[in-house]
């Protein structure tokens, strides 16, 4: 059994596949091609994007005047969509739009001519399609995680089928997973141990081990809900009313666990700046276990407030106050690789900016983690659930779309624009901080996560307010996404070439758009994480 398609006998030819005509759906749903499998992933994870953060929005709006605005029907209604846009964020906005940027790039990265198991890969990305779409109609139909009001046979079947959705979206990011994780492991090229591995794809390696140790916790989790639904003592869908289902699932929400969802930001931006800068990575392999630590500290299936009261264990507190280490390492990184290097003058690419943004938003989030878990602040069940969710999960999507916009010319084969790349970044770091740090705010004076409540608490009236435009800021910034992908298909501009920002790494050594099976020749032997900058050095010493 092999782990990727054989090539075709014939020498591929590369094709732009942002200006080509469409082939149809069954190509579609049959290729093996990891960079079509890859967009597949990335266009309905950007889709999704948009209708969350629209979602995001009316929750805000709701939140700063639930007197006078019921945009939603009830708190039945507001709950079930509050839910959604929590979950949608995380699972099924955050994790796919890594997963598909990654089954694109890191094939590519580690010299390999697809990705492993494709056929599985695909599979995983339908499956994704699928099971959103279950969950989104399902909980517009009055489903959802709980119901507060109570549940009756029609909300019964309808919640069955928001947990069958989450399930399959759960499963098929596991799947995916284990096409990146064994892509990584592999099938690497000649010299390319794991300390040369690039940080993106390494930070995939180790996003991809902590999912898969600790999102079928989730699967469990839900298949013990769907049998008490349909079968049981009705323990979670309780007819008089409950948010048991939701608070089951509400660790992967949390810390630590939510963290593991920005392990591949931290890969991005140890990607993006040593390009930007023109210089290597400085201390690229404390860099690697840095990101290794982060990962580690991120394993959050072992707490399930549900089930037991973990917020005043040590290792709890530890987790929360230790992660904040690696972060502060590899932002520190960064900046020393961009002043040791010689960045452009001027306004920074989209890409950079978004990178640097991630970094801050993510550095945000581990301190106000920090600062939850200790006990004296007091903020556990408050509003700062929702704020170190918001931070974190949009920085980890601020990250994807610096990724997105960089690797461009190898997703698509085009530059996507770049000033209103600029706006997008902006748009996101912007609403992320205005969106979650508030929230945080607001849990010092006890403000509840749901904000199912008036309340003449001039502290949590402004926060509500703030976090309503930073809401309106990142959907904005999703429009802008969503405009620049449609931009750059209907108006390709001219050829980027196949390296047009001096990368590092050996996406770069192909053509953009890259042809099946990536490379045309076979690659010379990596000594470095830096392939492309030992060959320019070979060449100025010859």
């Amino acid at each position: 059994m092999t782990m990727t398609e054989p090539p075709p006998a014939m020498e591929p030819q590369p094709i732009n596949l942002a200006s080509s005509p469409a082939t149809g759906l069954y190509d579609w749903l049959a290729t093996s091609d990891h960079k079509r499998i890859g967009r597949t992933w990335i266009h309905a994870s950007l889709l999704m994007l948009l209708v969350t953060t629209i979602v995001g929005v009316l929750i805000g709006f709701e939140q700063v005047d639930a007197s006078s605005v019921d945009i939603f029907g009830g708190d039945n209604g507001y709950f079930q969509l509050w839910g959604l846009y929590q979950f949608a964020l995380v699972l099924m906005v955050a994790a796919p739009l890594m997963l598909g940027l990654a089954m694109v790039v890191v094939p590519m990265q580690v010299g390999a001519s697809n990705i492993a198991f494709p056929r599985a890969a695909l599979a995983a990305g339908w499956g994704y399609v699928l099971g959103t779409g279950i969950t989104v109609v399902s909980v517009l139909a009055g489903g959802g995680w709980g119901a507060l009001d109570g549940v009756s046979g029609d909300e019964a079947d309808a919640i069955a089928l928001t947990l069958l959705g989450t399930g399959m979206v759960v499963v098929s990011l596991l799947l995916g997973a284990i096409c990146v994780a064994t892509t990584v492991i592999s099938l690497r090229t000649s010299g390319m141990n794991l300390m040369r591995v690039p940080l993106f794809a390494w930070s995939m390696l180790v996003a991809c081990a902590v999912w898969l140790l600790t999102l079928p916790i989730a699967v469990a989790n839900l298949a013990i809900m769907y049998t008490d639904l349909r079968g049981g003592p009705l323990t979670f869908g309780n007819p008089e009313g409950s948010d048991a289902m939701y608070a089951q699932l509400a660790w992967i929400l949390d810390q630590p666990q939510i963290y593991a969802i920005a392990i591949p930001a931290l890969g991005i931006i140890g990607s993006i700046v040593p390009v930007a800068a023109g210089a290597r990575q400085i201390a690229h392999r404390p860099m690697v276990a840095f990101i290794g630590l982060f990962g580690l500290l991120s394993v959050g299936g072992w707490s399930q407030p549900y089930f037991a009261n973990t917020s005043d264990e040590i290792l709890y507190i530890a987790f929360g106050i230790g992660i904040v280490l690696p972060v502060f390492a590899l932002i520190g990184g960064a900046v020393a690789t961009l002043a040791a290097g010689d960045a452009p003058a001027g306004l920074p690419a989209a890409h950079l900016l978004g990178a640097l943004g991630a970094g801050v938003s993510l550095l945000v989030a581990v301190i106000c983690g920090a600062m939850k878990v200790i006990e004296p602040f007091d903020l556990i069940g408050t509003s700062a659930h929702g704020g170190l969710m918001n931070l974190t999960a949009l920085a980890a999507i601020t990250a994807a779309l610096a990724g997105i916009w960089f690797w461009a010319p190898k997703i698509g084969g085009d530059f996507l624009p770049s000033g209103l790349g600029r706006l997008v970044m902006l748009g996101f770091i912007a609403g992320a901080l205005l969106l979650g740090a508030p929230q945080v705010v607001a849990g010092f004076v006890d403000a509840p996560n749901l904000m199912l409540f008036d309340t003449e608490d001039s502290v949590v009236n402004a926060m509500s307010l703030v976090s309503a435009i930073g809401a309106v800021l990142v959907a904005l910034g999703a429009i802008g996404v969503i405009a620049a992908v449609v931009s750059s298909k209907r108006n390709p501009g001219d050829a980027p070439g196949d390296n047009p920002w001096s990368g590092h790494t050996l996406e770069w050594a192909t053509t953009s758009a890259p042809p099946v099976g990536n490379f045309a020749e076979p690659l010379a032997k990596v000594v470095s994480e830096a392939p492309l900058l030992d060959l320019a050095d070979e060449e100025v010493d010859a």
